[in-house]
């Protein structure tokens, strides 16, 4: 495979690592209620150890792979001393915290630091997240427009992370609809839900925003495969949000008169909405490797 390749499927695995990472440490930490909050810690334990340890070996391979792609390829990107070229460059002032936060991250697990992990990793999932509004198109303009940049994709993130992280503990957490955590659990998604709907509108507008800032204009030139990527993803966020609006409206109240089908079919939309939302972040992996016009 290319560097280019290895470098969009590495990319790709690293957001889903940090999406998923913040997902869960906000959906178990902060939406879900404290009687809940244990059997929900056990339910997503080996998720969030597995996608921090992946997201802080990808913040590693990333390194390489960008001192391979701004050298002369993969003979520079297994360079220590190119390496060092790429931390003092703006990408690398950024990446440098990247793998400190990385490496705080995978003390945490690997060393379980007790009861204190709980308050822990949702702040370094943050911090991790924030990183990477400052790197790529987003971060390519200069002066006030730059820090402009760089806040409207920091929402844009944090908003998607919300959104696409928070699904999967929630679609593994529906086992317990049927046990004496019910109310617990239904609680727990109405509190996702309440936000939900600011972050799905924070998706949107900030990625408009994204879009006039990057391009300046509609991506409606079919000979760029930038601008054409652009309306593919557009379309996935379009399914994403038409797929969330019939689960809220649509499929929750029924699923408050305990219905099975309800229930069932809302689980099967989740995860078409996490198919997608994954489809969404390789693309943004392949943005990356291609010019903004």
């Amino acid at each position: 495979m290319s560097l280019d390749g290895v470098y969009i499927v590495t990319r790709w695995i690293h957001f889903s690592a940090l999406y998923l990472m913040f997902g869960i440490s906000i959906y178990v930490e902060c939406l879900t209620p404290g009687a809940f909050r244990p059997a929900s810690r056990s339910r997503t334990r080996l998720m969030l150890h597995g996608c921090t340890i992946v997201a802080c070996v990808c913040a590693g391979v990333l390194l390489c792979l960008q001192a391979g792609q701004m050298g002369n390829g993969w003979p520079d990107a297994f360079d220590p001393s190119t390496w060092l070229a790429v931390l003092g460059t703006s990408f690398g002032r950024v990446w440098r915290w990247q793998l400190g936060l990385s490496g705080l991250a995978l003390l945490c697990v690997l060393t379980g630091l007790g009861r204190q992990r709980h308050g822990i990793l949702p702040v370094l999932s943050t911090l991790m997240l924030l990183c990477m509004a400052f790197v790529g198109h987003a971060a390519s303009h200069k002066g006030y427009v730059n820090a402009i940049a760089g806040v409207n994709q920091a929402v844009h993130l944090f908003s998607g992370a919300y959104w696409l992280g928070c699904l999967i503990p929630l679609l593994w957490t529906m086992a317990y609809l049927k046990t004496a955590h019910r109310q617990d659990v239904i609680r727990t998604h109405i509190r996702f839900s309440s936000i939900g709907h600011f972050a799905v509108i924070a998706v949107v507008v900030s990625g408009l925003v994204n879009i006039g800032l990057v391009l300046g204009a509609w991506p409606l030139q079919w000979s760029s495969i930038y601008q054409r990527l652009l309306l593919v993803k557009i379309m996935l966020v379009g399914l994403m949000t038409l797929l969330a609006l019939v689960n809220r409206y649509v499929l929750v109240p029924r699923m408050n008169g305990d219905s099975t089908n309800a229930v069932d079919m809302f689980a099967r939309l989740v995860g078409v909405e996490i198919a997608l939302g994954l489809g969404v972040l390789g693309l943004v992996s392949w943005f990356a490797t291609l010019e903004p016009v």
